[in-house]
């Protein structure tokens, strides 16, 4: 196997297997959430997802140290210079530890106020205080310890990290179903168990880093870090930091601005129609993490013509695998939620999950472009797009939430609404730039993702129409037809020959690999 085939072949695995952490975390939520909800509460259950965002925006600060690792450990280790690449490691490892030390009294300070800042319901305060403590309990572990993501990434073996993923999230589900059914029901359960399944995951990583890129370790002596380095990496991952603020700014900020404006029981309804967007917007991150390490080391190599071929590929294959999915949820998401949670309004939860998803709809496979920036070094143009987006969709979701009737429909859609904007005017023409390209190379992308979701819709609505869904029976039979004929609609729409035998491949493919 030659090599551009072997990272080929790494890159397929990948994929297959996010897609498998995808399909066990939906089945996990399927038959766990409602079980949650029933159990503490709709409103409980949206303070869980509040806890993590929060930890969210603590992460843009190390963000700003670590976005970059990965690429600059990446390129020096693929050239073999393994003194820069641990200089790199440990840089970021003893930077990270002195970021735990800063924000450790603050989070106290924080969770111990918790009621000033959010509006938490008396009866379960101090469950959710214990929850937010657990969250970032783990936060600062995983902050603290050695950057144990790289190894599978240097490697190029992502899946030796999902693999693990799809086993602990079934462990995680039997540990908090084992509590609620021994203990009297709080909702720390749920983070508690989240927190023991990423201390298990962070051994994993650690024992592969290990295993995989041995010259990497951790120094007790001199030189054990560079102030040059981080002052690089930061100069660099700032960027990106600044990025995710403006992501948070685009679609981490509904729930608490749902808690401040409307109350925390329309919070737990957005958190609850967010379970379908989340796990659709999961997928799409795995899929484009999927592709970054076959990107990074093919332009570490100079190999611009596979960089351009990896795109390309990469853009039609998510954009396939996207708006499938995407357009079943504009389609199924009301009989789902029906049968699902019938104590909630089946046609809200429906229209927020729909608002949710429409960036990827239209633009699916412009989500790749995302890694463009970084392996290109070019994270601030990135950031200019997400800021100004990101502050326009605060202001926009505002307005509209204090001066119309419109309040949570405003949470859940302006933010696709500007993201799309972004994407088309901004981060397509921008990157195509930066890859030598003509300005409007992706359009025709966009064009071919809008035509299929479209079908979809059109071919759902039309089963739905002759095939009632009011059981799980018909609702999964209906799904199952949806999806094949968005398979095949999307194969001959989207791809030519030679991307689709690459698909096929993809979809045979079984989870054994060489080392």
């Amino acid at each position: 196997m030659s090599k551009e085939r072997s990272n080929s072949y790494k890159t397929t695995i990948n994929i297959v297997t996010s897609i498998g952490v995808m399909i066990v975390n939906l089945c996990i939520s399927f038959f766990l959430s409602p079980y949650i909800i029933r159990t503490i509460g709709v409103e409980a259950n949206g303070f869980v997802s509040l806890a993590n965002t929060f930890v969210g925006y603590a992460n843009l600060i190390v963000t700003a140290l670590n976005a970059m690792a990965a690429r600059f450990i990446t390129i020096e280790y693929i050239k073999k210079d393994y003194k820069k690449a641990n200089l790199y490691y440990n840089s970021v490892f003893w930077g990270n530890l002195i970021i735990v030390a800063v924000l450790l009294i603050p989070v106290i300070i924080f969770i111990a106020k918790l009621e000033v800042f959010t509006d938490v319901p008396a009866d379960i305060l101090t469950d959710v205080k214990i929850a937010f403590s657990i969250v970032f309990a783990l936060f600062f572990i995983r902050t603290g310890a050695p950057n144990y993501d790289c190894g599978t990434y240097v490697a190029n073996r992502l899946d030796l990290s999902y693999i693990p993923t799809m086993a602990t999230a079934i462990l995680r589900c039997i540990l908090l179903v084992g509590m609620f059914t021994i203990w009297e029901p709080h909702v720390w359960y749920v983070t508690f168990t989240s927190a023991v399944i990423g201390l298990i995951t962070l051994a994993i990583s650690g024992y592969y880093t290990h295993k995989l890129t041995p010259e990497l370790r951790v120094k007790l002596r001199h030189p054990i870090c560079s102030f040059a380095v981080i002052k690089e990496l930061v100069g660099s991952g700032i960027w990106n930091s600044i990025s995710s603020a403006g992501a948070t700014l685009l679609t981490g900020l509904d729930l608490l601005i749902c808690n401040v404006y409307l109350g925390a029981t329309a919070m737990g309804v957005l958190s609850l129609s967010k379970t379908l967007p989340s796990i659709l917007t999961d997928l799409s991150d795995s899929l484009r993490g999927a592709f970054g390490p076959e990107l990074t080391i093919n332009y570490a190599k100079g190999d611009m013509e596979a960089v351009e071929k990896c795109i390309k590929r990469a853009m039609k294959i998510t954009s396939v695998m996207l708006t499938i999915p995407a357009a079943g949820i504009v389609v199924m998401s009301d009989a789902f939620y029906n049968l699902w949670v019938p104590s909630q309004d089946a046609k809200l939860l429906q229209t927020l999950a729909t608002l949710a998803i429409l960036n990827l709809l239209v633009n699916s496979g412009v989500v790749i472009l995302q890694n463009v920036f970084t392996t290109v070094n070019k994270a601030r143009y990135n950031s200019y797009g997400l800021i100004t987006s990101g502050l326009a969709s605060i202001v926009i979701t505002i307005v509209i939430i204090l001066f119309t009737d419109y309040d949570i429909y405003a949470v859940a859609g302006v933010s696709s609404i500007v993201t799309i904007c972004k994407n088309l005017f901004y981060v397509m023409p921008i990157t195509s730039r930066f890859l030598g390209f003509k300005w409007n190379q992706f359009y025709p992308q966009v064009g071919t993702s809008i035509i299929c979701s479209a079908l979809i819709i059109v071919v759902g609505v039309g089963f739905r129409t002759f095939m009632p869904v009011d059981t799980w029976v018909t609702f999964f039979i209906t799904c199952a037809l949806i999806a094949i004929v968005g398979l095949i609609l999307n194969m001959f729409v989207v791809l030519n020959k030679e991307e689709r035998v690459y698909l096929f491949r993809l979809i045979k493919s079984k989870i054994h690999f060489r080392s």
